[in-house]
């Protein structure tokens, strides 16, 4: 029973899953893995907390992979070894667009790659984007929880750097600024950390692959965390809902 390192989890033991939900925090494994029938706790090694549970008796993985491109690309690399092709990221967002408000929810199609994992990966000018069956289910369930009002769809951004969104703490604030500015004028939606890595990743290996996020944090106020559980609930709803049209 050959275990991957980091994960430290086998293809028995995750009972061949071929579907994966990840998120940063290993304290929200459990919340998104109650919403499946039989949940159990399988790993918790370093940063990945894994969960098996079921959806219409097919088995399906929740991880936490924790914060940023490194860990979440050894993570999903080390569950791709094991079958897994197709991972939503659930998780949490600073808001850019004006037309997103607290506790809005936010569908990538496609990321900005403003971190440096996957540029190890391939070219800079390789697009980070979701799988098209993704993005429709994630809108399908979004219609079906009747959350419409509080969704969108569109580019995100991904860092590498969280309090980069404090341009004061940067040696050249201006720059900083003038950054922000730029992601903003070109209707970003909100700025993360994970998609681009999950996205360049998940297409260069052949898998499906999404993310919702809620909006948590005003990045253009500078209050980068409001309400940390604002919206939470909801992507989580949203995420089950779509792996529901996936299988």
């Amino acid at each position: 029973m050959d275990k991957q390192y980091h994960i430290n989890v086998s293809a028995k033991e995750i009972e061949n899953s071929r579907y994966l939900i990840i998120c940063g925090d290993p304290g929200r494994v459990p919340r998104i893995s109650a919403q499946l029938k039989d949940p159990h706790e399988i790993s918790f090694n370093r940063e990945y907390r894994v969960h098996l549970g079921y959806l219409n008796d097919t088995p399906i993985l929740v991880s936490s992979c924790g914060i940023g491109a490194p860990s979440t690309a050894i993570g999903i690399e080390e569950f791709g070894k094991l079958g897994v092709n197709t991972i939503i990221r659930v998780g949490t967002s600073g808001i850019l667009s004006r037309d997103v408000k607290l506790g809005d929810l936010v569908s990538a199609t496609g990321a900005i790659r403003d971190e440096g994992t996957t540029h190890e990966y391939i070219l800079p000018a390789f697009p980070a984007v979701a799988h098209p069956d993704v993005i429709f289910a994630l809108r399908e369930a979004v219609t079906h929880l009747n959350l419409q009002d509080r969704f969108h769809e569109g580019i995100v951004h991904s860092k590498d750097a969280f309090y980069s969104e404090t341009p004061e703490l940067i040696p050249d604030a201006v720059r900083a600024k003038n950054k922000w500015k730029v992601w903003i004028n070109a209707r970003t939606l909100i700025t993360e950390m994970e998609c681009s890595t999950l996205f360049v990743i998940s297409y260069i290996r052949g898998w499906r692959a999404g993310g919702i996020m809620a909006a948590i944090g005003d990045t253009e106020s500078g209050e980068l965390i409001i309400d940390h559980m604002k919206g939470q609930k909801e992507a989580i709803d949203v995420t089950i809902e779509a792996i529901k049209r996936l299988l």
